[in-house]
């Protein structure tokens, strides 16, 4: 049972990625927008706004209330750090970041992903630089290969959704380069959680895996069925061990991140269980045993 603390990608994180951040035209102050007119904003916010009125001049979208412009999303190259999973990067052929982290990075996650293989490169803060980690994931789903007859009829453009790296030596200044793709199709992700990897314990039988539905699905007044769908969200109740000893130690991480998205996991070896899952807890408790072992509970709701 472990968990990645995520760091804030700021400006000065994110060094270079090959996502242009084009969108739509920068917003001017100069302009004058017309209703439904969109605009990005790269240097604060990297958010594309729409204008929501005519005769839109001089109101700066990263200040406005809502009278002016309504806020959309992230820009294409910031989706990937935007807290939003169903909300994609995408890019013909590869999509690459070069992050600069000012804090201790050792695990990442990439969330929602759709490509047949991830990099992750990691180099000294020296001249010239130096490779010390290189590490490709296949992610070509390949569990339903299990005789000759699968091995040659099965898709093998469906890929696990989800990758981890777990003990990068990502130091404080250290240059980490992210490749997602293998240079054919249209690679996409929705979210690159990166920070330390912390250890709650050991995860045990009982833990649950499932999903909230948002969609809503009813029936007309001649009983014919009338389905929205919407964005769902994973749920995970770990149940794990730790030492007892440890409880203080865990509650003060967990007490950290009581308001802040993080990646918790069962084990990076334990991947396609499906317990993988980025968002908040919402129940925490240890029945503490006066003995070494004691035995907690963690609910985890994920973000859409």
């Amino acid at each position: 049972m472990k968990l990645i603390a995520p760091i804030t990608v700021t400006n000065s994180v994110l060094s270079a990625s090959n996502v242009t951040e084009d969108d739509y035209a920068v917003w001017a102050s100069g302009t004058t927008y017309s209703s439904g007119t969109r605009v990005i904003v790269i240097g604060t916010t990297h958010k594309v706004y729409e204008s929501v009125q005519s005769a839109n001049t001089g109101n700066d979208p990263t200040t406005d209330d809502g009278t002016w412009w309504l806020e959309i999303s992230a820009t294409n190259r910031w989706k990937a750090f935007d807290q939003k999973l169903a909300d994609t990067v995408s890019r013909s052929g590869t999509i690459t970041y070069t992050l600069i982290p000012g804090s201790l990075v050792t695990g990442i996650a990439f969330l929602n992903i759709n490509a047949p293989q991830v990099r992750v490169q990691v180099f000294e803060d020296v001249s010239p630089n130096t490779e010390i980690y290189d590490v490709t994931q296949s992610l070509v789903d390949d569990t339903v290969i299990v005789d000759w007859f699968t091995f040659f009829t099965s898709d093998l453009t469906i890929y696990d959704t989800e990758a981890l790296f777990i003990g990068l030596p990502g130091y404080t200044g250290y240059e980490i380069d992210i490749t997602i793709g293998d240079g054919t199709g249209t690679p996409t992700v929705g979210q690159i959680v990166l920070g330390k990897v912390e250890e709650l314990g050991f995860t045990t039988d009982g833990t649950q895996i499932g999903i909230e539905d948002f969609s809503t699905k009813g029936r007309d007044d001649f009983g014919n069925a009338i389905i929205t769908e919407r964005a769902f969200a994973d749920e995970t109740t770990f149940n794990f061990s730790l030492f007892s000893a440890d409880a203080r130690r865990i509650k003060r991480i967990l007490s950290n991140l009581r308001a802040t998205p993080a990646v918790y996991f069962a084990d990076e070896d334990l991947i396609r269980y499906g317990t993988t899952v980025y968002g908040f807890f919402q129940d925490f408790s240890i029945p503490l045993s006066t003995g070494n072992l004691s035995f907690a509970n963690l609910e985890i709701e994920g973000l859409t």
